[in-house]
């Protein structure tokens, strides 16, 4: 009858095999009525509550263009969900529409931490933690005089897709806005 007594059943139910599921996707395209992005507001807040993984597909008219570069951006915030979104990544490059596209992971961190988090980093390659080759990641130190939109945009305006974290805390904060940010970006999964 609703949305939402949809997605109450969904998360109640049991996933393949039996196993729980653990992972649910909203979608809203840049060109929807704002009622959209309010219901998908409303889900993530529903789908916390069993603690899934949470992610949000903004689309918009590119449709993921050419399916060639997938782009990853890592941020002081995305320690629990670094994995994921390359393991979304890797995911999509098995599928044939994605054949010979490229991964690329840009760590954006604090000038004052970059060298300790990029050792972590590399430390997490090496030991199979991440699952992407060192010469993907490119490692871009930021401070207060760094517009972080504008180096989002500059390095990821042409990607057919752009893989983002984001938290809970920043949600809470942010609202409907954490989702509507990075306007020029064609599609973005937010994770």
């Amino acid at each position: 009858p609703s949305m939402a007594s949809a997605l109450a059943q969904c998360l109640q139910m049991p996933g393949v095999s039996g196993m729980d599921n653990n992972t649910i996707l909203f979608e809203f395209g840049v060109h929807d009525p704002p009622e959209a992005l309010q219901e998908v507001m409303s889900g993530l807040a529903m789908a916390a509550v069993p603690r899934m993984n949470r992610l949000v597909l903004r689309h918009g008219d590119n449709f993921f263009g050419a399916r060639k570069s997938i782009h990853v951006w890592l941020t002081w915030h995305d320690d629990r969900n670094a994995n994921l979104m390359i393991l979304l990544a890797y995911i999509l490059l098995g599928h044939r529409d994605w054949a010979g596209a490229e991964i690329s992971l840009f760590a954006a961190y604090p000038r004052s931490e970059a060298r300790a988090r990029t050792e972590e980093l590399e430390r997490r390659i090496a030991e199979g933690r991440l699952l992407i080759s060192q010469s993907n990641v490119l490692v871009i130190p930021t401070d207060d005089r760094i517009d972080f939109g504008r180096l989002v945009d500059a390095r990821s305006g042409t990607a057919d897709l752009v893989l983002m974290g984001f938290t809970d805390e920043r949600l809470e904060r942010r609202g409907e806005e954490l989702f509507r940010h990075f306007p020029s970006l064609r599609d973005v999964l937010l994770v």
